[in-house]
This record gives structure tokens, sequence and C-alpha cells, in this order.
């Protein structure tokens, strides 16, 4: 294992088999990056093994004998960390979204490109690279439970399925059990003992959200590390506002996974779904705009939410009705969710958006957080503030 010191991290190998371009990227990068050249995948390989690592590694695409993306990814066999970028024309876009979700390539180019993009796209890739770096350190330094545990990865994407499990199999202390739907996940966790699951969002059958909704209610116990394409940049901020960040986005940074997966086996005692507390479930039928009716269990208490293409219309619990029923429902703590694929409601009785309904629910748990009456009617201060939400957002 290396140390990051000197330039280390500002070293640059651009493979390509034209050398003009070489010529002309070196000169206009010179002054901000270490650039070392290589014409061809054949010189590039014999660079690498002689001069290497770099931080960032660019590819043309289209090369004689070894194309882009089979240099990159044995460069990564090599130097896991190394950001492999692959240029490549107009037409090859869809080859180079494949080789970023199977972990192939950090990201791609399309040529032609002016020289400030290339320097934009090779600080991010130092960025990533330093980041892999510490995030490996950081997992190494911790402690990941003895015994073999048993890791379920459920996507119907066989490249994702094979990219994760390739991973985590250099981890002795990792069994890996792959699913490519929600029942036969289902299947496999009612007949061994799984200690995590990660899973997709989005699958053909049994989609992810029934999946989730079956965790929650047969396997509570067990971890579970949510990927998704989908969450918009605004609903992960309003998540983040709303202190739900468990989650990972897709094309997945491994190293932050295998993070993500020792802190959750760390967790002694702590019962949980990352990620999908009852807030952020809502969250997520709202993102991908679902019919549905949850059925929400805590204690001897039932209510249920009525949702139509995402959007929250109704809500009840014994007496309660609208939208008060769903402040009390989304305050159960440790609740249980069943997921039904119809809504037997069509008015909407809840005007509010879904988005200011849980802004208001946490509201509300916060005064409750916040003080505390004892029985004789005196407020015992906890020192947690409540939050108040302007009712515009």
């Amino acid at each position: 294992m290396f140390n990051l010191k000197g330039d280390m991290t500002q070293r640059v190998l651009l493979v390509d088999e034209d050398a003009g371009f070489l010529r002309e990227c070196k000169q206009n990068l010179k002054e901000k990056f270490h650039i070392v050249t290589a014409l061809g995948s054949d010189q590039g390989m014999k660079v690498l093994a002689d001069e290497g690592p770099f931080a960032v590694v660019v590819s043309e695409l289209n090369m004689y004998g070894t194309s882009g993306i089979q240099f990159l990814s044995r460069m990564q066999r090599s130097f896991p960390h190394c950001a492999g970028i692959l240029l490549i024309g107009p037409g090859d876009v869809e080859t180079a979204m494949k080789a970023v979700a199977t972990g192939d390539i950090f990201r791609f180019l399309i040529k032609p490109f002016s020289p400030h993009i290339l320097e934009k796209m090779l600080h991010a890739g130092i960025k990533q690279y330093v980041k892999d770096f510490e995030i490996e350190k950081a997992v190494k330094r911790k402690e990941i439970p003895g015994s073999k545990k048993r890791i379920l990865i459920v996507d119907d994407d066989p490249l994702v399925r094979s990219n994760i499990t390739g991973k985590l199999r250099d981890y002795e202390d990792f069994g890996i059990l792959t699913a490519e739907n929600g029942r036969v996940a289902k299947s496999l966790l009612n007949t061994i003992k799984i200690d995590m699951v990660i899973t997709d969002l989005e699958m053909p059958g049994m989609s992810g959200l029934q999946f989730l909704s079956y965790l929650r209610s047969h396997h509570p116990d067990t971890p579970v590390i949510v990927l998704t394409w989908f969450l918009k940049k605004e609903m992960e901020e309003s998540m983040v506002t709303l202190g739900y960040t468990q989650y990972l986005e897709k094309p997945l940074e491994v190293n932050l996974l295998i993070e993500s997966i020792s802190e959750a086996l760390n967790a002694e005692g702590v019962a949980q779904v990352q990620g999908i507390s009852t807030s952020t479930f809502l969250q997520l039928i709202g993102v991908d705009e679902i019919t549905c009716t949850l059925i929400v269990k805590h204690n001897n208490k039932v209510g249920c939410l009525y949702f139509l293409k995402g959007s929250l219309i109704d809500a009840e619990t014994g007496k309660l009705k609208g939208e008060q029923a769903a402040y009390e429902i989304i305050g159960w703590e440790d609740s249980r969710i069943e997921l039904e694929n119809n809504c037997s409601k069509s008015e909407k009785v809840i005007n509010k958006s879904l988005m200011m309904i849980l802004m208001e629910a946490n509201r509300i748990i916060d005064e409750k957080i916040g003080s505390i009456t004892n029985k004789n009617g005196t407020e015992i201060e906890t020192g947690a503030s409540p939050k108040h939400f302007d009712e515009s957002i």
C-alpha cells in the first residue's frame, strides 16, 4: 500500500493512439497536473507497470487490440483506487454508460471537448481517487465482526450484481448471495439466515418498495442498504433536511458501500432498515409516483396512508382522519409497514404536499421530545429545540 505523498494525487496518464491529441492535451494541462502520455494500450500498460500508480487514467475507447474499457478494467484490478475516464464518440454513449454501471470506469467524456472540460473532469477524478483511498484506510481501521456474515444482493441487473459481488468477495468476512428480484430474495430469507440485504429500488415483479415493506414486516432486525438511480437532487436535499441520509446512489462507489456495510454490521443491538424510516419510505413513493395504500402498524394501533400517483390524498387511524391522522401515523416509532398495490380512496382530503406533511410531522415529533410534561403538569426540558417550518416551503 502506498501513501499519498508529494504530487501523487496530481499524476495523470493519458492513453490514445493519436499522438497529436496527446501532445495538445499535455501542453494544455502541464501547468496544473503531472501528465504522462502513452501511445496506445500496449504502451499504456507498460507505463502503468513501470511508473504506476496514477490518480487518474484517461483512455480512448477505440484502440487497436485492446479497447479503452478493457484497458481501464485491467488497470482497476492492479490499481483499484485509480479513477478511469473513458474518451468516446457521440455514438458510444450507451456502451460507456454500461461501463459506468459495472464499475469499470469512473466517468466518460465525449469528443470533441474543450480543454477546461477535461481539466474539470480530471479534478473530479483526483477528488474521487483521494476519497476512495481514505475510505479504504478507514474501513481497514474498523473491526468487522469475526464470524462470516451473509450478505444478500438484490438487483435485476446482472452487471450490477456481478460488480458488487466481485468487490465484496475480496473480504473474507463476507459470504455473498444474490437474487434477481424480490421474490427470489424472499425465498432465500425464509430459508437461511441473512445478516444484511443490499437492494435496488426498481425491479420487475415484486418492486423494491414492496420488498422493503416485506423486510420491515418479517425481518425488522436485518439491516438494509438501498441502492437507487432515481433520487433527484431536490429530494436528496429534502431528505437531508429531515435527517435521512442513509442511501447510496448508482453508479456505485464500492468502497463507500463497504464502509456502509462495516458500520451497519458493527452497530450492535440496532434494528434498522438504513434510509427507510417511515418518512423516507413515503418520500420514495412520492418520487416514483406510486399508487398504493400503506398499512402502518404500531403496537395495537393501525393506520392507513392513501397514495394516488405519489400524492398523499388521505389518511386514517382510529377516529383521526386526513392531515391529523397522517401526522399521528408518521410519528409512530418502530412501526411496521405493509404495501398494497391499490388505493381505495379517490377524493383528495389532504391538500398539502407530501414534503410539507413530513416536515410538519417531524416538527410535532420534535416538540414532543423538547418538552415532556410530568404528572404534576411541570415541564421538563430535554434540551431539544423544536423546529418550525415556513408553510410557504
